[in-house]
């Protein structure tokens, strides 16, 4: 009765300021105009510099088109520069001469300009992060990764919400942009509709859980590693750690102890590439799971005694890092012991008594509240996207459900012990870059291609 208690009182709640968010955002698009428009109209325009850091033998076949992409197709408040800042154990003289003959080309719109900077040292994505700030002379910086191709109007809002909230930091959403990849597998290595799968759980995830943090615990957003534009003086100031599995999240958290303000902008979207079978989605969400763990272990002693913090914030990231770990514990006992006894002892008063069936009933209603909220946004923005957005409607209806809450849960409960066994073990092994191949067929061929001649060298 006690856990079915906390857990109704946690569903209720969760529920509660779900519908505060959705039902807040529709009242904004009722308001006249575009913040796009308000970001076109503003006098000030500074120069921007996008920062791509690249694993190059991993993205050697993607970081071209990336580059193509931002440099012709982002609207930017006031000039670009894009540098494309990356490391590689060995020579590649093909794809770095083309970065070479990109520098040097003369026709990208707008006066725009284009660098590339190998780093020798460097053997992680934090060390090109850590050069690349020094080589930025511009007072605002926007990173993207190698395998993003954000909105066209990305870039103006993450500028025009920096300028109105008067924030050191503006962290933009994420979607899947290789929606026709992994659509019917077949062998244990791919998964039927993977990148639309993950697709909804980033969907549901930015516009509703996140901003859910960010309103009612934290009263700041966090640095998730892309489509983010920072103040470069404030960014500069603290290093990204060269051994976090996420270096994105423990830069975010020095950033928040040091007082600095953080905004989401879910409207601000980056489309990248999914994992391109099951096995890169479980190395790529184990890495996130153990430095997300690593980091809360590194400074979560300082979240109550140290930096420049409100009593709510503190209490925020305290919630957000580590009461997670309880939190997960107690959401496996309530779906997977009380599931399979429901359906043998039906949930009645006559079985389990007037209190412990309500407080199941209220757990499942209120527990269905992101479901409708989650599904009923998608529809929303369904004719962004068109055939796309129809089509994503149907795969929030499936993963916000509870029974996909469930799976993604379980999921996420196996990274969970996995991580914790590691850490404990100190089986934590190197940073582990994410396999990447081209959203275009004969990309895919090409990189296939490549990826046998890595493994043969």
């Amino acid at each position: 009765a006690l856990l079915l208690a906390v857990l109704a009182v946690l569903a209720t709640v969760t529920s509660l300021c779900v519908a505060f968010i959705s039902l807040r955002r529709m009242l904004r698009r009722c308001r006249k105009g575009s913040r796009v428009s308000e970001a076109r109209r503003m006098e000030e325009a500074p120069p921007i510099t996008a920062v791509i850091p690249c694993y190059l033998p991993n993205e050697q076949f993607i970081i071209e088109e990336t580059v193509e992409w931002i440099m012709r197709e982002v609207e930017s408040p006031g000039a670009l520069e894009v540098l494309v800042v990356y490391n590689t154990p060995r020579d590649l003289p093909e794809i770095e001469a083309r970065l070479k003959e990109l520098q040097v080309d003369g026709a990208w719109p707008e006066g725009r300009r284009f660098r590339a900077m190998r780093v020798r040292e460097s053997k992680s994505k934090a060390a090109n992060l850590n050069a690349a700030l020094r080589e930025v002379r511009d007072a605002y910086v926007v990173i993207y990764d190698a395998d993003h191709h954000p909105d066209k109007d990305s870039l103006l809002l993450l500028w025009e919400k920096m300028v109105r909230k008067g924030v050191d930091c503006v962290q933009g959403s994420y979607y899947m942009r290789n929606l026709s990849d992994n659509q019917f597998g077949c062998s244990p290595c791919a998964f039927p509709c993977l990148a639309r799968i993950i697709d909804a759980e980033f969907f549901t995830d930015w516009f509703l859980m996140k901003l859910v943090t960010r309103t009612f615990f934290l009263g700041n957003g966090y640095f998730s590693g892309s489509n983010a534009l920072w103040k470069t003086s404030v960014l500069a100031s603290r290093e990204f750690s060269e051994t976090a599995q996420t270096e994105d999240v423990d830069m975010a958290i020095q950033q928040l102890l040091d007082g600095r303000r953080i905004e989401f902008c879910s409207e601000s979207r980056s489309g990248e590439l999914a994992p391109i079978d099951c096995g890169g989605m479980w190395k790529q969400r184990l890495r996130w799971t153990i430095g997300w763990d690593e980091t809360s272990l590194k400074h979560g002693g300082a979240f109550t005694d140290a930096g420049r913090l409100n009593c709510r914030a503190r209490c925020g990231l305290v919630w957000t890092f580590i009461v997670r770990w309880l939190m997960t514990v107690l959401t496996i006992g309530a779906v997977y012991l009380g599931m399979p006894l429901t359906s043998i002892w039906p949930l009645q008063d006559s079985v389990w008594g007037k209190l412990i069936t309500m407080l199941g009933r209220t757990c499942f209603v209120m527990g269905s509240g992101p479901w409708l909220f989650a599904t009923l946004e998608a529809i929303i923005q369904a004719p962004r996207r068109g055939r796309q957005g129809a089509i994503q409607v149907f795969f929030v209806f499936l993963v916000a459900s509870p029974f996909g809450f469930a799976s993604f849960f379980f999921f996420n409960f196996l990274l969970q012990v996995t991580s914790c066994f590691r850490l404990s073990t100190g089986r934590v092994r190197g940073w582990e870059v994410t396999k990447r191949a081209p959203a275009t067929a004969p990309g895919r061929k090409a990189a296939e291609a490549g990826d046998a001649e890595l493994g043969k060298a």
